[in-house]
């Protein structure tokens, strides 16, 4: 066998999150691996070795590791962004002994259940939470009574609100019909009972060099429509209108966390809220940020290359401080189209919003002929807009002019 003496480098899911992720790591000159269930996914044409895999099939991802490692191809780093694999990048970068957070801490912090658990042990104030499965379903009641409302209901192990609606007063009977949804989504067959927390929501992103060097990457304002109960993510706002006294108090917290569990390199992202009594932990990850957080939205108002620093970081390289600086110095929002039910006869506009001043960035995961349906998590938004300005009001102005241009038609 001739070893492949070119760079090669393993994204794991296929998706348009993971598209920037690939154009950085062309230009470090690596060779793209890509694994996705989907065989037609987007990033399939970009990638030099492609395979279809399921993201949580982690024997699946073994083998094909073993299979490319046999053929002399050189692999230098795996990674997952804006998607809930961590566990699986974890467990192949061990495989091939590369620079990586521990598959064991991947596993803590991708079921909420058990992260709660964690948290609760280390001290870290949590609400109120009980999981459910079938085996304890007939003890919903006297489980709604503990955790009292308002409460919210989540599967354990997915992103996106799915499997997730809050409940404000009695309904027991809202309460099992979501829950039996959550468990049947739920990877790990269980839902997770929480008593709610109310207040402003935060992503917040941070890295662990190869040094262990914990590096404050960003922190994201998320709006939230809960109207309905559903936690519909609607946009997104950065910089983050925080004061900077309460945005070092999350920083502190994420931290003191990850070092807490472990965590000594790559991402480690939050999920927080700002209550009246300081910032909590809704959940965490180690893995970038969903949401078009660290791919569009951070660099179009800062220039901060998140995505870059993760890459070398994966290949067990220092990176420069200065990718994580604010060099634009402006502000960026996203904002999510959601028209009334029904199938897209047509779309208009597109072209004329992409001259408007301040636009950034947009991207339908609905086309012309697809049903869309009634929105309950974030994976059923039809579209998704980025515009950025010199300040927060120029920066909302931008983004409702181009949100004029734009028509949906539904039949």
């Amino acid at each position: 066998m001739v070893k492949n003496t070119q760079k090669y480098f393993w994204i794991i899911g296929g998706g348009i999150l993971q598209v920037p992720l690939i154009k950085e790591a062309k230009k470090l000159n690596y060779k793209i691996i890509v694994t996705d269930a989907d065989e037609n996914c987007i990033c399939k044409e970009l990638a030099s070795c492609f395979e279809t895999i399921d993201i949580f099939d982690i024997d699946g991802h073994i083998e094909y590791a073993k299979q490319l490692t046999n053929s002399g191809i050189l692999i230098k780093g795996v990674l997952a962004a804006g998607i809930d694999a961590p566990e699986t990048m974890a467990k192949v970068a061990e495989m091939l002994n590369l620079p990586t957070v521990s598959s064991k801490i991947a596993h803590l912090v991708n079921n909420k259940e058990i992260f709660r658990v964690k948290m609760k042990e280390l001290g870290v104030p949590t609400p109120k939470f009980q999981s459910v499965s079938i085996n304890n379903l007939d003890e919903l009641p006297s489980i709604i009574d503990k955790i009292g409302y308002p409460l919210i209901v989540k599967n354990t192990s997915s992103s996106g609100s799915r499997g997730t609606k809050i409940f404000y007063s009695h309904d027991i009977v809202g309460v099992k019909e979501l829950v039996c949804e959550a468990i049947d989504i739920s990877r790990s067959g269980n839902a997770l009972i929480e008593s709610l927390w109310e207040g402003s929501e935060h992503t917040v992103e941070t890295l662990f060099d190869v040094n262990g060097k914990f590096h404050r990457c960003f922190i994201t304002d998320r709006i939230f429509d809960k109207s309905n109960g559903f936690a519909l993510e609607t946009g997104l706002v950065h910089p983050s209108t925080l004061s900077l006294d309460k945005q070092e108090e999350m920083y502190t917290l994420a931290e003191n966390i990850s070092r807490k569990i472990g965590i000594n390199i790559g991402a480690a992202k939050f999920d927080m809220i700002q209550t009246e009594d300081g910032p909590r932990v809704i959940e965490m990850t180690v893995r970038l940020s969903g949401g078009f957080d660290c791919q569009f939205l951070v660099p179009a108002a800062t220039g901060k290359n998140v995505l870059k620093a993760a890459i070398l970081t994966a290949v067990g390289e220092v990176f420069s401080d200065d990718l994580l600086e604010d060099n634009k110095h402006k502000v960026a929002c996203s904002e999510s189209l959601w028209p009334v039910p029904g199938r897209i006869i047509q779309i208009d506009g597109i072209d004329e919003a992409k001259k408007k001043k301040g636009f950034e960035y947009i991207y339908f995961r609905s086309n012309i002929g697809d049903e869309v349906v009634p929105y309950t998590d974030c994976t059923k938004r039809v579209c998704f807009i980025i515009a950025s300005g010199e300040n927060y009001l120029e920066a909302i102005e931008n983004m409702d002019d181009i949100k004029k241009t734009i028509s949906i038609t539904i039949n």
